[in-house]
C-alpha cells in the first residue's frame, strides 16, 4: 500500500509544480461602451483578479459618447511597451486599426473582447457568436408577433462590429422567414439611457406602433420607460445581463436578454496572453465564438 501512495504522489507532483510556477503576466485592458458594460466587466476584474498575484490589470475606459480614437489608440500603443498583453473592447476605426497592427508588430498580444475588428494582426477574438445573437432575436420577435404585419425597432449605436453581427443576423432571417415584419431603425449612438428613451418616445408620439423592439446596444433603461409610458405591449429584447437588464426582466419590461459568459471570456483572453508570452513564436489567431446566453425573468 505504501508503494502504490508513493506512486501516486509522484503522478500528482508535476501538476502542482505547474500550478507554482505558472507565469505572472500583466494585462492592459481598454474598453470603450456605454456606463453598464464597463461597470459590470470592471467589477468581474476586481472580483476575479484583484487578489491574484498571477495576473495584473490596468484599466482604461471611455464612454460611448466620449470616446476619442487618438487618445484610446495612443494609451493602446503606450500600454503595450510595458504589459504581457492588450485586451481591447473598442469600435472600429482607423486609429484602432493602425494601433493594433503597431502593437502586434512589436510582438505584443492584442486580443479583441465581445467585439471584433477587421485588422488581421491581432492573436484571436474571444466572445459570443453575434450573428447567431442576431437571428435568435429574430425568431423570437417572429414567433411572438404571429401573423400580424408590422413594424420591428431596430436600435444601434457606434461602429461596433459586435452591433454589425447581430443587426446582419436580424435582418437574415426577418427576411427569410418574417417577411410580415418590416425593420425601422433608431440610431442612439451615445449608448444612453436618456438618449435613446427621447428617439423612441419621439418615434411613438409620432404614431409608431411598433410590435416589437430589438436593441442591440445600451440603453436598455431608456426604450423600457417609453413603452412603460405607452402602455402598448410591445416585445421587448435586448442585450447584456447586468443590473438594470435584470431589474427590467424582473419587473416585466424586458421579455429576452440575450447575454455571454464574461468570466468565461476574459479567462480564454489571458490564456491566449499566457501563451503567447510562453511560446512566443507561431501561435496562429484564434477566433472562440461562444453561443449566446437567453436570459428571462425565470432563469436570471
Amino acid at each position: 500500500m505504501e508503494l502504490v501512495h508513493k506512486a501516486l504522489n509522484e503522478l500528482r507532483a508535476p501538476e502542482e509544480v505547474v500550478s507554482e510556477t505558472v507565469s505572472p503576466i500583466t494585462v492592459g485592458l481598454l474598453v470603450d461602451s456605454g456606463t453598464s458594460f464597463i461597470e459590470e466587466l470592471l467589477e468581474l476584474v476586481e472580483r476575479r483578479y484583484g487578489d491574484d498575484p498571477n495576473v495584473r490589470f490596468k484599466c482604461f475606459t471611455s464612454h460611448t459618447k466620449d470616446f476619442e480614437p487618438s487618445v484610446f489608440s495612443e494609451q493602446m500603443i503606450a500600454w503595450a511597451r510595458k504589459y504581457d498583453g492588450i485586451i481591447i473592447a473598442v469600435r472600429e476605426h482607423p486609429a484602432i486599426t493602425r494601433a493594433i497592427e503597431e502593437i502586434s508588430e512589436n510582438g505584443t498580444p492584442v486580443i479583441c473582447l465581445t467585439t471584433d475588428q477587421e485588422s488581421p494582426k491581432h492573436l484571436g477574438y474571444v466572445g459570443m457568436d453575434q450573428i447567431a445573437a442576431g437571428l435568435c432575436a429574430a425568431q423570437l420577435l417572429g414567433k411572438l408577433s404571429g401573423d400580424r404585419s408590422g413594424e420591428i425597432f431596430l436600435a444601434t449605436s457606434a461602429h461596433y462590429r459586435c452591433q454589425e453581427g447581430r443587426e446582419t443576423g436580424f435582418r437574415r432571417l426577418l427576411r427569410k422567414e418574417y417577411p410580415n415584419l418590416t425593420i425601422s431603425e433608431i440610431i442612439n449612438s451615445n449608448d444612453d439611457a436618456e438618449t435613446v428613451y427621447k428617439l423612441f418616445k419621439s418615434r411613438l408620439d409620432e404614431g409608431a406602433k411598433p410590435l416589437g423592439v430589438y436593441n442591440v446596444a445600451g440603453g436598455n433603461t431608456g426604450i423600457a420607460k417609453a413603452i412603460r409610458e405607452l402602455g402598448l405591449p410591445i416585445a421587448f429584447i435586448g442585450h447584456e445581463l447586468n443590473e438594470n437588464s435584470r431589474r427590467l426582466l424582473e419587473n416585466g419590461q424586458m421579455d429576452f436578454v440575450i447575454t455571454h459568459d464574461m468570466e468565461t471570456e476574459l479567462k480564454r483572453c489571458i490564456k491566449l496572453i499566457r501563451r503567447q508570452k510562453d511560446f512566443p513564436d507561431g501561435n496562429q489567431p484564434e477566433y472562440e465564438l461562444l453561443p449566446p446566453v437567453l436570459k428571462t425573468r425565470f432563469n436570471i
